[in-house]
């Protein structure tokens, strides 16, 4: 297992002007298929790249179903982590050098940059938690960068995750519930460790044919993700108003050479038709990379709150 080193609530103004009309398909702006104006679907140029199921879970830990495609050598797979302001308690460090004393682990040397401890102090928990996910799902195989927001008093304050896919939701929660204990050095100013855990089954690298559209088909994934606040943002309005918070939908999204989208179409669809507008209308104010071969759409599935079910 190698591996190395807020969300405003409340539901968009343009997506409640704009009601979501299941019954044809249409989110306001977003078109209809048949509104569409001609797309040559056989155009060479045209670049086309499907992005796995994004779960946007109640719980905050997020996964898609499927990692996205190798890319490029080196190409990230963790999106940009947004800044963080730590709570008033977690801005002044401890008085007393016992509490310091208890951030060393005795294989931990002092000497070690922030983030070098961070791995090395839940690299065995999350071993642990993987291989206790087995249990939930024994065919995970992917990544997640576990994100530790940290005060001044070294304590962790927050752990978020990012870049998820092919992990179970229970070793995700494991990963963070073990990490929120443990302990860094003080410091002058709050900081942000991401500790990026990649698990695998066997020393071999899946090999999968690369295709030319694998590298955008990489950014698209992070460019999706970045959505995530906008879709939770989406899921507490209908928490707040007493409505379903359970729905999916395949949401194909054209774009333009500089990665404008300029429709977004749903279908299929299943559950409750607000969430999905203000999900479609979250994913049409992305802006994707420009596309190699000048347009080309972006086709995602969004389900919310999948344990709950569809009802």
């Amino acid at each position: 297992m190698p591996y190395g080193s807020t969300v405003q609530p409340g539901y968009p103004d343009r997506a409640r002007a704009r009601p979501f009309a299941l019954a044809v398909a249409c989110i306001g702006l977003v078109a209809c298929p048949a509104d569409k104006p001609p797309v040559d679907e056989d155009s060479a140029h045209k670049t086309s790249v499907e992005v796995a199921e994004l779960e946007i879970n109640a719980s905050g830990i997020d996964r898609f179903a499927n990692c996205p495609p190798p890319g490029e050598l080196g190409q990230a797979w963790i999106p940009p982590v947004p800044a963080w302001s730590p709570p008033a308690s977690a801005q002044s460090a401890p008085d007393s050098a016992e509490d310091a004393g208890l951030l060393s682990g005795p294989s931990v040397p002092d000497t070690e940059a922030p983030a070098a401890r961070a791995f090395a102090l839940t690299h065995e928990a999350f071993r642990l938690c993987y291989h206790r996910g087995l249990v939930h799902d024994p065919t995970q195989d992917g990544h997640v960068a576990v994100v530790l927001r940290v005060g001044r008093d070294g304590r962790v304050a927050r752990v978020e995750s990012y870049g998820a896919c092919e992990i179970a939701d229970e070793t995700i929660q494991c990963m963070q519930d073990a990490a929120k204990h443990i302990r860094l050095h003080p410091s002058r100013e709050p900081e942000t460790l991401v500790v990026p855990a990649v698990f695998a089954q066997s020393d071999v690298a899946r090999r999968v044919a690369p295709r030319s559209t694998d590298a955008y088909a990489t950014a698209a994934y992070l460019t999706v993700e970045s959505a995530r606040p906008a879709l939770h943002a989406c899921d507490e309005h209908n928490r707040l108003s007493g409505k379903s918070r359970v729905a999916s939908a395949t949401i194909r999204l054209d774009v333009d050479a500089r990665g404008r989208v300029l429709h977004a179409n749903v279908d299929p669809w299943a559950g409750e038709q607000g969430l999905l507008g203000c999900a479609a209308h979250a994913l049409e104010a992305l802006s994707f990379p420009p596309p190699p071969g000048g347009s080309g759409t972006v086709q995602a599935r969004v389900t919310f709150n999948p344990r709950l079910g569809i009802h």
